[in-house]
């Protein structure tokens, strides 16, 4: 175990973490009775030193500490031994110990440096890429290893196993033929923790066939309807299908040697619905979650449902209905035997280190840990720390991080020690907006870590913390004109120092255990709340601007203290009789009920003063200043228009009966010489040409007979 202070002249600090790491070596951030090594750099730190000196903790330099790396077994495991392992190295020079070296009390053999679990995979890799040992699992038709090694039994969970336990005994009610109350059982908590896996043994465990719908289903309301009332009814849904029955009866015989249920019933058949994924029935599943929760009330089987996010809006409604399980994220010593097993068994040698480095780059997400080992397997039969962080590195996981997740890493002292000083400003950029608030909500909760001596002395401590805080508020404040920088002239290159200075700066002051759960920012609720008093004030000084004239502070502070007890006194001793009085100092500072109701609202006392008046006695008033009239100050652009409109319509019109315009006049055309309807002074219509008289047969009389045809119209006149 080591602890590293100070700066190393030619190696980095994350340089000689990994570097020990990759020897099999532990990295801690604060030096203790466990300690075996504290390498020393520049500018060490005095407490890590006294620590060191009071512990007698061996001091090594940088050229120490690559000896002893050279000097370790580089092919043993890191618990393993070297059979010529040389003396450790007692360090004299460090710049605190220079009177006397600081020694170990125990015999030395307790404190061998750590071996080295990798090796040198260059010639490995040369003769074939994917290892003899494991070319198996390659293999056409080859098992996945998260369906290979998935549990039998509690004992192979990775952690949940109260949760699993809890599961067992709310199923072992439905084996005994009682309905328990809720009927239902909703499982939430991340992705690839394994709670589709626990539901599954569980109910196996309890002796129950599992049906399962999940997102490649169909789960809208008809298809819920007709796939599950069957089983929500007397009749058992596997009637339906003799195939999947016999199939689950066979592995179940496999499972207990006898043909009995785990529950100890023989021969009854038993069945569960596990609705998987129910936060995720997007919008092809309409009506799926009413329908469900609509089951859950009349359901005569056990019904499990498993979600993600816990607070979608699709899960609240269904939460109410069912027994609450929630599922964390497993610690990586949780995983370490279940994975170092399937590693075992597969022929890959796993570092410890280089298991927790798969750990924290999938998030804890066994899933994906198995998935990359196994991957891994095809090209390689061992894994060092490094070999780890190169290849997680590439398959590294993001997840989205909520708010209170960002606070508790911030303020929670072992998880902010275990931070860099990167990852610290990285959280800052989930949600810059709104995570500077939570720590601005929380940090005043937190017992730091700098304020635990560890004596009784109760005055120091609280002296401690008080100087803390005050480091840790002097931060947040200047934070805060950071931000009206950032906001009032745009400069966003000011960011990172916004964040230092709103987050990574007062955790670093307040880390240690909260007391309590986190808060959320109650300042977004006091500046709306502000913002709506401010309003309200403003329209109570636009009303009496004509008969004071003072700014909102000195309204605020010297009027309304004066005039509540004037508006309120005459209701409260003499009841609805009062009102005239109250009216008459309304219309003379022209307030109307809104702006009575805001100023009591905005008057320290005037809750207390409101509830003094009867209920009865409100109404009455309201009643009787809503029947008269009062005066305005300023009339508003609405009320301004409607009344202009109101005047339009009531205005007299003059009677215009009989009178004649000038177009309706007739003209005489003939002072004009002609009229306009005459074609022939129009050039440009030519009058058509008259048609000859036709001539008389030969001896007839000169009269033409009677032609039958019409005469041709008169063209009209062009206007």
């Amino acid at each position: 175990t080591f602890v590293v202070t100070g700066n190393l002249e030619s190696l980095g600090r994350d340089d000689v973490e990994d570097l020990i790491k990759n020897y099999g070596g532990r990295i801690t951030k604060a030096v203790s009775g466990k300690t075996s090594y504290l390498v020393v750099g520049d500018d060490p730190g005095p407490s890590k030193l006294e620590k060191a000196k009071k512990n007698k903790t061996w001091c090594l330099h940088e050229d120490d500490l690559l000896e002893l790396l050279r000097a370790s077994n580089p092919g043993g495991a890191a618990s393993t031994q070297a059979a010529d392992e040389p003396e450790p190295i007692v360090e004299e020079e460090a710049p605190v110990m220079k009177s006397e070296p600081v020694v170990k009390a125990e015999p030395a053999e307790k404190h061998q440096p750590a071996s080295s679990a990798a090796k040198s995979k260059g010639k490995e890799r040369a003769s074939h890429p994917i290892p003899a040992a494991n070319r198996a699992s390659i293999a056409p038709g080859s098992q996945l290893w998260t369906d290979k090694y998935k549990p039998k039994t509690l004992d192979e969970l990775c952690g949940h196993r109260t949760q699993a336990e809890n599961l067992i005994k709310w199923l072992n009610v439905w084996a005994t033929g009682k309905i328990p109350d809720p009927r239902a059982v909703l499982i939430s908590g991340p992705p690839g923790i394994g709670k589709t896996t626990v539901a599954n043994l569980a109910s196996e465990l309890a002796g129950f066939d599992v049906l399962e719908l999940n997102a490649s289903d169909q789960r809208n309301k008809k298809s819920l309807q007709e796939v599950l009332s069957p089983a929500i009814g007397n009749r058992s849904i596997l009637e339906f299908d003799r195939n999947a029955l016999s199939k689950l009866e066979d592995e179940r015989d496999q499972l207990n040697g006898k043909g009995k249920f785990a529950g100890g019933q023989s021969g009854e058949k038993k069945l569960v619905i596990v609705m998987d994924e129910v936060d995720g029935m997007s919008g092809g599943d309409r009506g799926g979650n009413a329908e469900l929760i609509q089951m859950i009330k009349r359901t005569r089987v056990p019904i499990i449902c498993i979600c993600n996010d816990r607070s979608s809006p699709k899960v609240r409604s269904l939460a109410n209905s069912c027994y609450d399980l929630k599922f964390q994220r497993p610690r990586a010593d949780q995983m370490k035997g279940r994975m170092m097993t399937i590693a075992r068994n597969e022929n890959l040698k796993l570092d410890e280190n280089a298991l927790r480095q798969l750990v924290e780059s999938t998030q804890n997400d066994i899933r994906q840990i198995i998935n990359l080992m196994s991957s891994y397997a095809l090209k390689s039969s061992s894994m060092s720390y490094l070999d780890s962080k190169a290849f997680s590195s590439v398959n590294k996981k993001e997840v989205a991080v909520g708010p209170f997740d960002i606070i508790g890493k911030y303020l929670n002292g072992g998880v902010n020690m275990g931070m860099s000083f990167a990852d610290k400003i990285d959280l800052y950029y989930n949600d810059f907006s709104i995570i500077p608030l939570f720590v601005q909500e929380n940090y005043i909760d937190n017992t730091p870590n700098a304020a635990r001596t560890g004596s009784n002395n109760k005055p120091a401590a609280e002296l401690a913390t008080l100087e803390c805080l005050a480091e840790a508020s002097d931060y947040i404040s200047q934070a805060d004109v950071v931000d009206s920088k950032i906001r009032g002239s745009q400069q966003w290159g000011l960011m990172p120092l916004h964040s230092v200075m709103s987050c990574v700066g007062p955790a670093y002051h307040m880390r240690g255990s909260h007391n309590g759960m986190y808060r959320f920012p109650g300042w977004l609720g006091q500046n709306s709340k502000g913002n709506k008093t401010s309003r309200l004030l403003r329209e109570i000084q636009s009303n009496m601007r004509l008969r004071v004239s003072v700014d909102k502070t000195e309204l605020r502070k010297s009027y309304i203290p004066a005039m509540v007890p004037e508006l309120t006194r005459p209701l409260i001793d003499n009841q609805i009789e009062g009102a005239d009085a109250v009216i008459g100092v309304m219309d003379h500072y022209y307030l109307n009920k809104d702006n009575w109701d805001a100023m009591l609202e905005l008057h320290l006392g005037g809750v207390d003063i409101l509830k003094q008046i009867p209920s009865t006695v409100k109404s009455a008033f309201t009643r009787e200043y809503n029947k008269r009239t009062h005066p305005i100050a300023f009339q508003s652009s609405v009320g301004a228009s409607a009344a202009k409109a109101a005047m339009k319509a009531a205005a007299i019109r003059p009677d215009d009966e009989g009178v004649v315009d000038d177009d309706m006049m007739e003209v005489d055309d003939d002072e004009d010489g002609g009229s306009d309807d005459d074609v022939g002074n129009d050039k440009l219509i030519k009058a058509p040409k008259a048609k000859a008289k036709r001539k008389t047969p030969t001896g007839g009389s000169g009269k033409a007979a009677p032609s039958k045809r019409r005469a041709p119209a008169k063209p009209r006149a062009r206007k």
